[in-house]
């Protein structure tokens, strides 16, 4: 008996499944394909057939994928990549071309954008690098809308077919100026929330960390200040200002000259950090890009 498999799945298939679902329906996708509805309508089938069941459903007069559909979008994204670049590469052409819009929390930006950069331009220096720094939790709902490409972000993410790759952690400590701590070293918890707090928004990773570990200590905070801007925030705490929650590795000179005072006490959470991204056809740099992160030992420059 002669087992065959069926391997000749077509990519335009694939593609026009990802409109599709992109579009939210067949008559937007057949428009953006400059095809007929009918047509769209006949691949849509024949990959149903190929995969063994309905990749959408209708609900009026909108199209929903199926689970099905959505388990494969993100394999789609990846073949049609990969398929791009294997035609660039056979093509003969040498020079790689566009932009990659990233999305970097201050902290990753602050300790990873100038070697991402440099790698970057080094292997495709006619790819254009935007950068969108912002707290993470908008970050990961501008990737999740396609506003953004990729994301360098901090915490858990969520986002159905998103491709997550670990970077590396960090330890938060509450550190000050010497000036504000008159000389001491340590401060148990009920001396730190007598001092003034200065704090990234309420939507921010650290500011959560900072009122769980209120909560988890017993006490609560007696003045806080809140500033959207990390560089501004460390500023602050260098000025004696206030005290905040800042990664040890970023700021290691800092506190060995003195400049500011890392302060021993309870543990903390240590916030994971990964490059996350949609995988796209579009965009078949982006496995490259998170390649160049994770070269990167992410504190290394601190």
């Amino acid at each position: 008996m002669r087992i065959c498999y069926r391997t000749c799945m077509n990519t335009r298939n694939l593609e026009t499944l990802l409109w599709v679902i992109r579009l939210g329906g067949i008559g937007a996708a057949a428009r953006h394909l400059n095809l007929t509805q009918p047509a769209v309508s006949r691949r849509i089938q024949e990959l149903e057939r190929e995969l063994g069941g309905p990749l959408f459903s209708r609900e009026g007069r909108v199209v929903m994928p199926t689970a099905l559909a959505e388990s494969c979008a993100a394999n789609a994204e990846r073949i049609l990549a990969e398929v791009s670049l294997m035609r660039m590469t056979a093509s003969g052409q040498g020079v790689v071309e566009g932009r990659i819009r990233a999305g970097m929390s201050e902290v990753t930006a602050l300790a990873l954008l100038d070697r991402l950069i440099a790698r970057l331009s080094e292997s495709y220096p006619n790819v254009v690098l935007e950068c969108d720094v912002d707290l993470s939790s908008r970050l990961l709902g501008k990737l999740a809308r396609r506003q953004l490409d990729i994301a360098f972000v901090p915490g858990p993410v969520s986002i159905p077919g998103a491709v997550k790759t670990p970077l590396g952690s960090c330890t938060l400590v509450w550190m000050a100026s010497p000036d504000l701590l008159g000389g001491r070293r340590a401060l148990a918890p009920r001396d730190v929330v007598e001092l003034p707090i200065i704090s990234l928004p309420h939507d921010a990773d650290v500011h959560w960390t900072m009122m769980k570990w209120f909560e988890e200590v017993g006490v609560q905070p007696r003045h806080m200040s809140y500033c959207n801007n990390f560089s501004v925030v460390v500023s602050l705490v260098r000025k004696g200002l206030g005290i905040s929650l800042l990664p040890q590795e970023l700021y290691r000179r800092e506190i060995a000259s003195g400049a500011l005072v890392a302060l021993p006490g309870p543990p903390l959470v240590r916030p994971d950090y990964s490059v996350v991204y949609l995988p796209s056809a579009e965009q078949h740099l982006l496995p490259r890009l998170a390649a160049f992160a994770t070269e990167q030992a992410l504190f290394a420059t601190a």
